[in-house]
């Protein structure tokens, strides 16, 4: 891969093959745009056909251009890309803008063509944008590199950088953050079907760049995923905030996808974990762009989760309350002292609680707002601050206004305002507060997202400093990787208990029966009462098969209960293979959980958490996160499912051994990335959690072994 992206982002030299004389038609427009947003390179056309387009001399092959050209923008069929791709390689282009269609996205022969531009640009070193894509635009030095309708207008510079594999969707983005919602951008690129240069390569580059701040992506898939996660902490050390649209979620979202741009979706659990692990905010509109863009150009950031809210509107107060606290932050009581200070100026009829609502007073005494945000920004228990002041205008907004930039000015806390006034009538005010980078929002919801995303991104870069020293745990087994060698059936119970026992996982205390005799051997001596389940690579689900037998208390039960497991075992699959009988024995007192290991092609190991039972099969209420899972990362895996209340000891119950559990999964995460090679999935389910100090058992197993299919 090619890393010196600042030669394509600012071209000496460009040519343009298959441009067309009609600037208005896709093999026109590129041109006409680079000379009419002032591009200050050298242009070379090149089409056979013309002496010169736009009144520039045109080749009429790359071969006669005068130079090597830093950038080669392609524009002619599908079927004719492979040889102009190659004429690149022999000219040495290094990067090469592919804006034709019918490749992958078209499936069929369009799949073979793609094949070979790939096998191209690797032999000849040129790092490929697309096919499929819309081009890109350098706004800070006027090169506009694309076509359509979004090239036409002029655009102010600014400070985020994109890259989106959607061109159109890419492009409205930039147009609607730029020239509505005041968030300028730098650079933008669209990479269409991505089978050079990448997502997250650009990303890599707009991390090094000095001049973007704020980093924005769209992606449908990432052929590279397992990068996400080592590029997302690079943005995170370099504090520069990555907004990324993760789309393609849904079945039908993921076959609109690979129509699209043919890009493999990957499961969205395992995107999310690697955003979370790497401080990546995921967006889901365009307006949360431009808000969270806004939020952060304010330079500050919160040192906890701790708002306080100010309002001359009950209503808008609780609005944004509610969304807040959904989003993982806190509206805490205030400080007694600040409720004294409050007490002293605040009408009577107003409320000191946290939302503070100052009532429609400050429309006599618009010095209300200043004393409140002095007193609230002063108390300890808070960490930022939102005020919402409805839709006032004219004089007495600029008057509010004037007071709030002199309080933000006294302290490093962040201050957000919610204020619905339409731009015409508040001109004045609203200068002010963005002459003071002061974030300010027309709705209470938006106002309380982009606090909260300020939040968690503030947390990210706490939690990524707390954890820096932190070492995941590393295990090897000999025995369980010579165990797994060469095994392409699932791997039953017993013998996955045993792999899970190399890398210190309790499992239960049980035995393997080849008899009934052995089995009433194992039951006696492991002590009733016992379970029973049938050991076979042919069966993975057990109890669907009626091949389980839970508390056996007695010999007597037993032998009848071996009888009738081999049965229905037989029963459900005649031509199983049985491997004996497993003889457990029962676990009390336990909360049931499950975890497991799943081996993404594209993510590598990643674990995953849950409760057992409907907590992880029907509310789907798991965490994940990609190996290798320290054990401050595991504690948070345990902590953030809606089910955690019941571990810590709900409703009277003693809570469950929560250190033990944490310890189980950073084993299961060495063993994750030591046995990568050799297991696809694998699930302990259930995983008994004993109550605190009494630790945690695996009492059932299943690995699925990664065969030349998985491997894929």
């Amino acid at each position: 891969m090619r890393t010196d992206l600042e030669r394509f982002f600012n071209p000496r030299a460009i040519a343009i093959i298959g441009a067309s004389q009609d600037l208005n038609t896709i093999s026109g427009q590129p041109l006409k745009f680079l000379k009419s947003h002032g591009y200050q390179g050298r242009l070379y056309p090149v089409n056979p056909r013309y002496q010169e387009v736009a009144d520039v001399k045109c080749y009429p092959s790359l071969a006669e251009v005068p130079e090597v050209p830093d950038l080669t923008l392609i524009l002619v069929n599908a079927s004719r890309v492979a040889d102009v791709l190659r004429q690149c390689g022999a000219k040495g282009v290094p990067y090469v803008i592919i804006f034709t269609s019918g490749f992958s996205e078209m499936g069929g022969e369009g799949v073979k063509l793609q094949q070979e531009l790939t096998a191209i640009a690797r032999e000849h070193g040129i790092g490929v944008i697309g096919p499929n894509c819309q081009g890109m635009m350098n706004i800070a030095d006027q090169v506009f590199a694309g076509f359509g309708s979004v090239f036409n207008a002029d655009y102010e510079p600014g400070t985020v950088s994109m890259v989106s594999q959607s061109g159109g969707f890419g492009f409205s983005v930039l147009n609607l953050s730029s020239k509505d919602g005041g968030l300028p951008f730098r650079q933008m690129v669209t990479t269409g079907n991505e089978i050079g240069v990448s997502t997250l390569d650009f990303i890599d580059y707009y991390i090094r760049d000095p001049k973007t701040e704020i980093i924005v992506g769209y992606i449908e898939g990432l052929r590279d995923a397992g990068r996400l996660l080592e590029v997302g902490n690079k943005a995170l050390a370099a504090r520069k905030p990555v907004l990324m649209w993760k789309v393609g979620n849904t079945e039908q979202g993921q076959l609109a996808a690979r129509s699209h741009t043919a890009n493999l979706g990957g499961a969205m659990a395992l995107y999310q974990a690697a955003f979370r692990q790497s401080g990546i905010l995921q967006v889901e509109d365009i307006q949360d762009v431009v808000d969270y863009g806004r939020a952060f150009r304010c330079g500050r950031l919160p040192r906890g989760n701790r708002l306080a809210i100010i309002t001359i509107s009950g209503g808008a107060g609780i609005l944004m309350t509610d969304e807040c606290i959904a989003r993982g932050m806190r509206v805490p009581k205030l400080a007694p002292e600040t409720g004294d200070k409050l007490r002293s100026f605040v009408p009577a009829y107003g409320s000191l609680l946290n939302p503070v609502d100052v009532t429609a007073a400050i429309f006599n005494n618009t010095e209300l707002i200043g004393l409140t945000l002095q007193a609230i920004v002063d108390d300890p228990n808070v960490d930022c601050v939102a005020m919402i002041n409805a839709s006032l205008q004219g004089e007495l907004a600029a008057k509010v206004a004037t007071q709030i930039v002199a309080g933000a000015a006294r302290t490093d806390k962040p201050v957000f305002i919610c204020w619905s006034a339409r731009d015409a009538v508040a001109p004045e005010a609203y200068a002010m507060l963005d002459a003071a980078r002061i974030p300010h929002y027309k709705s209470p919801v938006r106002c309380g997202r982009a606090m909260a995303a300020l939040s968690w991104y503030a947390e990210a870069l706490r939690r990524r400093d707390r954890q820096s020293t932190e070492k995941a745990l590393t295990l090897g087994s000999a025995t369980a990787r010579k165990m797994l060698k060469g095994i392409t059936a699932d791997v039953t119970e017993y013998n996955a208990k045993r792999v899970l026992s190399e890398y210190g996982i309790p499992v239960t205390r049980e035995a393997l029966a080849r008899s009934k005799d052995e089995a009433l051997e194992a039951a006696r001596s492991i002590g009733y009462p016992v379970a029973i389940k049938v050991q076979s690579p042919d069966i993975s689900h057990k109890t669907e098969a009626r091949a389980v037998r839970l508390n056996i208390a007695s010999d007597g039960e037993l032998a009848s209960a071996y009888d009738e497991v081999l049965a229905n075992a037989r029963a459900y699959k005649e031509s199983a293979q049985i491997e004996g009988v497993l003889v457990q024995e029962m676990i009390k007192n336990g909360v049931e959980a499950i975890l497991g290991v799943t081996n993404d092609p594209l993510f590598g190991p990643a674990v995953m958490f849950g409760l057992g039972g409907i907590f992880a099969e029907v509310l789907k209420d798991v965490s994940f996160r990609l190996a290798p899972v320290t054990a401050s990362v595991a504690r948070e895996m345990v902590e953030e499912i809606a089910g955690y209340p019941v571990l810590a000891g709900a409703r009277g119950r003693p809570p469950a051994d929560v250190d033990a559990l944490v310890d189980a999964i950073t084993h299961l995460s060495a063993l994750a990335i030591d046995l990568k090679d050799y297991i696809s999935e694998l699930d302990v389910n259930p995983l008994f959690v004993l109550p605190a100090g009494r630790g945690v058992k695996a009492a059932d197993a299943l690995i699925r072994p990664k065969t030349a299919e998985t491997r894929k």
